[in-house]
């Protein structure tokens, strides 16, 4: 049985890349223009709702455990000392360890009954998660809810990676994380009101909670499969111009021609590469080769910040308030975020930079840390959560996307990246539940002292990173000017206009300049910084 990507190389056979190309390029630039606006569009309306709608509920599965602590589930279970925090981490122990599989078994299959396949499963588990009875079942339901919901968010990254160029990727990236915010938001009102609907039943309220939001998952994602999309070049509601359009674009702006490994060959790439391994170890070293490790540390960061939100309702349970209202004040926030993260990913996008998007945001985070030490004032410290939040995911989405465009090519390839970038990242989490133990409430001094400390590594990374991709830059424009010199005494009949863009390349805003076109002359494309 052939493998979902020999299919797609069947496909790209049967309309040669060349096939494509003259498809293409026999539209005037005014007419590929509105052309490829009309391809976007249609995709974001394909795209974007169901995986936005699919990632609310992936949200809200995870995040019942901290909404179920607010309504009893330490006490009714018998919960003692650390071991909420061990149920906390250790979902993140089987999502570390399945991210990476997953992408490489999506390399193979179908992405959109891998994806609704998982929801189902996961939906399954956290509904079951209702029924726990002790501190072993409890540990036990988590730890495969992250198995099953691994493979989603590195997924949707690695499909959205082959559908948007670099400069659409970033804002694509921060509307579908609005999916996490508004479940952050919703998550909160659903679960203040299965407490209040359940409060006097014989089953638990956090039971319920678990309950209904696993059924809810499963009855959603058998639709999922039949909406999403897989590749530009096996999408059959796609015409053939859409579907050239869609090829030729992306191989266009990674700068150089798809190269055809196997998933082992992809796989042993990544693991072989020493930057790797460099980056685990925090030894980033000052050469052009440690785009990876910086950006590995980057996400690693970013997920350690990001820990706060498993703690989230236990934070503003310390302001003195009910149980109710304490699930309810946690919603303002996320609404905030998400907002902010749809601005940062699109400025991003627009201006073609990642380092300042991220290092703004960062600032903000570092601000309300700073506050949250300094005082325990509730409107203070709530105020805080505001710079917090959005702070912190506003970084998250970019961390993402500049992944992506560093590996950009092949394929294979770049989906490992994403899944190491998120895995790597999301060890992050299987440590800081232990920064939070009840103890140290409600000024949760250590937390917040690591949290500032990642935040300044996290400032560091991103400056460095960006200084690196400016220099690659400036040597990739300098030898494209070279050999388009060349080429063009060879009379090979390339257009002024190709050398203009490239000159202007080198010599222009190096943030917002032109991007070197690999059909064109044969360059490798720039990074975005």
């Amino acid at each position: 049985m052939k493998s979902y990507s020999r299919k797609i190389e069947s496909a790209v056979v049967a309309s040669t890349r060349e096939d494509m190309l003259s498809i293409v390029s026999a539209w005037s630039p005014e007419e590929r223009a509105d052309r490829e606006k009309k391809f976007v569009r249609r995709i974001d309306r394909r795209l974007l709702p169901i995986l936005i709608l699919m990632y609310i509920m992936n949200y809200i599965d995870r995040n019942a455990l901290p909404q179920a602590r607010i309504q009893g589930l330490e006490a009714d279970i018998g919960l003692r000392g650390v071991e909420y925090n061990v149920a906390l981490s250790v979902l993140f122990v089987g999502y570390v360890s399945m991210q990476i599989p997953s992408n490489m078994i999506l390399g193979i299959v179908r992405p959109s009954w891998y994806l609704a396949t998982c929801m189902v499963v996961w939906g399954i588990v956290s509904g079951c998660s209702g029924a726990v009875q002790g501190f072993g079942g409890l540990v036990a339901a988590r730890f495969f809810l992250g198995i099953t919901e691994a493979p989603f968010f590195v997924g949707v990254a690695f499909l959205f990676s082959g559908w948007y160029t670099r400069k659409e990727l970033g804002t694509r990236l921060g509307i579908f994380f609005c999916g996490a915010m508004l479940s952050g938001a919703f998550g909160g009102l659903f679960a203040a009101g299965i407490a209040a609907a359940f409060r006097n039943s014989r089953i638990e309220s956090w039971r319920w909670l678990f309950i209904i939001e696993g059924v809810a998952t499963v009855v959603f994602a058998v639709a999922t499969g039949f909406i999403i999309p897989d590749w530009p070049a096996t999408t059959k509601w796609l015409s053939e111009e859409e579907r050239a359009l869609g090829v030729v674009r992306l191989v266009e702006d990674a700068g150089d021609e798809e190269e055809d490994i196997s998933t082992n060959a992809a796989f042993k790439m990544a693991v072989t590469d020493y930057r790797v391994w460099l980056c685990i170890l925090g030894q980033v070293r000052q050469r052009t080769s440690t785009s990876w490790s910086y950006a590995y540390k980057i996400q690693i960061c970013v997920q350690a910040v990001a820990s706060l939100t498993n703690f989230l309702p236990t934070l503003v349970r310390n302001f003195g308030f009910s149980t109710i209202h304490t699930l309810l004040l946690t919603a303002p926030p996320y609404v905030l975020t998400a907002a902010i993260c749809v601005l940062n990913t699109w400025n991003s996008d627009r201006t073609s930079n990642r380092s300042l998007h991220i290092v703004v945001p960062t600032l903000a985070t570092v601000a309300g840390i700073v506050i949250t030490l300094a005082t325990t004032h509730i409107g203070a410290r709530y105020f805080a959560l505001f710079l917090m939040l959005p702070g912190t995911y506003a970084c998250f989405q970019l961390s993402n996307a500049w992944m992506a465009s560093i590996a950009a090519r092949p394929r294979k390839k770049r989906a490992i990246a994403l899944a190491m970038n998120n895995s790597f990242g999301n060890t992050a989490l299987t440590w800081t539940p232990y920064l939070y133990p009840r103890g140290d409430g409600p000024r949760y001094v250590k937390a917040w002292s690591v949290n500032l400390g990642l935040s300044a590594v996290l400032l560091i990374s991103t400056i460095a990173l960006s200084l690196l991709l400016r220099r690659d830059n400036r040597r990739a424009d300098a030898a494209a000017v070279q050999n388009l010199s060349t080429e063009t005494k060879r009379s090979d009949g390339l257009k002024s206009g190709d050398i203009h863009e490239v000159v202007e390349s080198e010599f222009g805003n190096e943030t917002v300049g032109r991007e070197l076109r690999g059909r064109n002359t044969g360059a490798t494309a720039r990074f975005q910084v």
